[in-house]
């Protein structure tokens, strides 16, 4: 097996197929798609490898890839013999003039399936046992809406955390706001149309799509960082993201919070104290000229493939998340020098 970087990719739709045989043919078929070559299609994986980084017995492994075959999705390969077996992945007819699986790959990391080389039990696996598909099935198209390089995660527009804000300062050019963390709130479209009609254990209970982010937040495989965007329109750019020492951070992420929190400390008042009485714990200063400036927890998955986006979004962040922070430690020079 070629590693390609470490990732590699399945079809949106045929995925979507997967899903509606069960958790172990999902299983099989992300394990099978990881031990891939170039093309993403061909494997010589097999039920061996499902039990190794899946801990699926031999015999459900080879019941789940039987019926992938029976299904369409998955076929013998060339050459293909039991003690030797080969298969590829069926992905779907080419539209005329292009290619129909280039829109519609969605790339994962290896070590989803095969962990890390920390030696932490493999997500697949831990999700497997879980036993919620449909936790798995939002993971996996998680990675098709992720875009680290320039929403830095999932699109707020899917899926977000919101704050609440209040002013607490002000001086100069700068308002001081304060934000504290408030509810959650998604979009009923891709990924999270197919769970739309999933049935509540009891009518008074919250929607189950919420258990099955829950369980994502709880395996630390979906976090959520704050970023501050320039206003609450649908069309706002992020400003920079204002982490505040909670995992699947950057370091880089901390560092412009921090900074950001100490100038606002240095400029503000007795007001802060106040505001951190009533739970607000993130305060940075903010131009006036963007007064409809806004909080948001992006959400972000832990694991990320190593692409080309990926690497962009990380030099990205280095680039402009230093000059963050040197203006922040300049507020904070000037309001100590002033004071």
């Amino acid at each position: 097996m070629s590693t390609r970087g470490d990732f590699y990719a399945v079809n949106r739709s045929i995925w979507a197929k997967v899903c509606e045989l069960g958790m172990n043919e999902s299983v099989a078929y992300l394990a099978l798609a990881c031990g891939s070559g170039r093309d993403n299609r061909t494997t010589s994986w097999s039920s061996q490898a499902l039990h190794k980084y899946t801990g699926i017995t031999w015999q459900r492994g080879k019941t789940a890839i039987d019926r992938l075959i029976r299904n369409g999705l998955l076929k013998f390969g060339v050459d293909h013999s039991k003690e030797r077996p080969r298969y590829e992945l069926n992905l779907p007819k080419p539209r005329r003039g292009g290619s129909a699986n280039d829109d519609e790959r969605i790339w994962l990391p290896n070590s989803l399936v095969m962990g890390t080389t920390t030696g932490e039990v493999p997500p697949m696996r831990r999700l497997r046992s879980a036993g919620d598909l449909w936790a798995l099935r939002l993971l996996i198209d998680f990675y098709y809406v992720q875009n680290l390089r320039d929403d830095g995660g999932i699109s707020p527009s899917v899926l977000r955390r919101l704050y609440e804000r209040t002013q607490v300062g002000e001086q100069g050019p700068y308002i001081i706001w304060g934000f504290r963390e408030k509810n959650s709130e998604l979009s009923w479209h891709y990924p999270f149309e197919s769970h739309r009609n999933r049935p509540k254990a009891n009518q008074n209970d919250s929607h189950p799509v919420w258990q099955s982010l829950e369980l994502l937040e709880e395996m630390g495989l979906l976090m959520f960082v704050p970023h501050l965007l320039e206003n609450d329109s649908g069309d706002a750019e992020v400003i920079h993201a204002f982490g505040c020492g909670s995992k699947g951070e950057q370091p880089i992420e901390t560092a412009i919070g921090e900074a950001a929190n100490a100038a606002a400390v240095e400029m503000g008042d007795w007001k802060i104290e106040s505001a951190e009485r009533e739970g607000y714990d993130n305060f940075c200063p903010i131009l006036k000229t963007l007064p409809n400036v806004r909080m948001v927890g992006i959400a972000r998955l832990k694991y990320r493939p190593h692409t080309s986006r990926t690497a962009a979004w990380h030099a990205h962040l280095h680039e402009t998340g230093t000059s963050w922070i040197a203006h922040y430690r300049e507020l904070q020079l000037k309001a100590a020098k002033c004071a």
